[in-house]
């Protein structure tokens, strides 16, 4: 049984829903992350033509507003088999709103929104907003890409525009908004120019009211690593961070064949053990082992490294221009591509059992203040010495006091 602690709400920018890669990279965070919800935008393809894509992984159909050619598009997912009642309460072309129940118990309002990038239609669309609120009667938040920023700190490259952001600031003031600050990067849009310079802004956000900050003080949004779309994904958790899990048992990996030095490792084994089927499979299996440890890796363990690799890039980009950086990302980012095909392998092998499992569930001002200044001071991740990013407690933990023990032991 789902609680609300429990809520999680996933927002991406895809541009572009149905491609290839993004679908594998847009699977991999729904197997990571398992958010309740999903607000996908910028799909660029009408719905029915990704509906068994989500149903096949769990999700299904809360709301759509269809893109208009490569323009727009808003769709809002929940996953299957949960115990909360969701009900959309407005549809605009540009946002959905609904509502999210446990029982009778009305819990929250939740706007997924995607704001033109066209500021004369931005500009109506905030005056939407502040409508809206006058007719949302309980906690509320809004989470999506909001094309635009409220602050020059905001930004890295490019002009500021005082005029633009005080029509989303204005938003924020009528509605009571308070903007949910952000770990894992400070930026959630770039763009490469001039072969070597880059653009970078915190266009999607998460914002709430005070009503809703009050009640989930623990609530964060992360800025998760960017991969096949200019924008990085988000994700809002209403508690704490998910439980890590553990090891799979050895077994026969498909992925290995991916690998171009697997077939000199079966050969060689087979060589060895002429004669012998048994003992020639034996040998395959232990120095498949070795291969997988010395050669291949762990996919789970690779993906993370490449996963920490390109967050730290990422992250060092928004400070420095460097043409090194940038082709060195677009590396990691094949890399990136080509481990996840590896582990979309790994899941077809058990996919016969698990899919079938799977397929049938699948002072108040001040107040709120004091909360939004802890969860600014509290530590939800740290950029590791070799910068990587980390969210993980016991790594947080252990190089927090490596670091306080360096700091305060004697000079040698």
């Amino acid at each position: 049984m789902i609680i609300f602690n429990d809520v999680s709400v996933l927002s991406w920018n895809v541009r572009g829903a149905n491609n290839p890669k993004t679908k594998r990279y847009l699977k991999e965070l729904m197997n990571k992350y398992h958010p309740t919800f999903l607000v996908i935008m910028e799909t660029h393809s009408p719905f029915d033509n990704m509906k068994s894509f989500f149903e096949v992984h769990g999700y299904i159909k809360v709301a759509i507003v269809e893109a208009q050619g490569h323009s727009g598009g808003v769709w809002i997912l929940k996953q299957d088999g949960n115990n909360l009642v969701v009900q959309w309460e407005d549809i605009h072309n540009n946002a959905i709103t609904f509502s999210i129940a446990l029982g009778v118990n009305k819990w929250s309002y939740c706007t997924g929104l995607y704001a033109s990038p066209t500021p004369t239609i931005r500009a109506n669309f905030w005056h939407y907003l502040c409508n809206l609120k006058e007719t949302i009667s309980g906690p509320w938040f809004l989470i999506g890409d909001f094309n635009e920023i409220i602050a020059p700190s905001e930004q890295r490259g490019g002009i500021f525009t005082q005029s633009r952001a005080d029509g989303l600031i204005s938003v924020m003031d009528n509605c009571d908004l308070v903007d949910l600050n952000s770990v894992g990067g400070k930026f959630t849009w770039h763009r490469n120019c001039r072969g070597e310079r880059s653009i970078a802004n915190k266009l999607d956000r998460g914002m709430t009211n005070l009503q809703w900050r009050l009640i989930f003080p623990e609530a964060y949004l992360e800025t998760l690593c960017r991969s096949n779309s200019d924008h990085n994904p988000i994700i809002l958790r209403c508690g704490g961070l998910p439980i890590a899990r553990g090891t799979r048992p050895f077994r026969f990996e498909a992925a290995w064949m991916s690998h171009s030095d697997y077939e000199n490792v079966v050969e060689s084994a087979w060589t060895k053990e002429r004669g012998c089927p048994i003992s020639a499979l034996h040998t395959i299996k232990e120095d498949s082992i070795i291969f997988n440890k010395e050669v291949f890796g762990n996919i789970f363990k690779k993906k993370r490294n490449l996963e920490d690799r390109l967050k730290g890039i990422q992250q060092t980009m928004e400070r420095v221009d460097s043409v090194r950086l940038i082709l060195l990302e677009q590396q990691l980012q094949q890399e990136l591509d080509q481990v996840l095909y590896q582990k979309e392998m790994l899941w077809y092998q058990k996919s016969r059992e698990k899919w079938i499992k799977f397929g049938d569930k699948n002072t108040k001002f001040f107040h709120a203040q004091t909360i939004i200044r802890r969860k600014r001071n509290k530590i939800h991740g740290l950029t590791l010495p070799c910068g990587s990013w980390c969210t993980e407690d016991s790594i947080l933990q252990e190089e927090t006091l490596k670091f306080f023990k360096n700091l305060f032991s004697p000079a040698t």
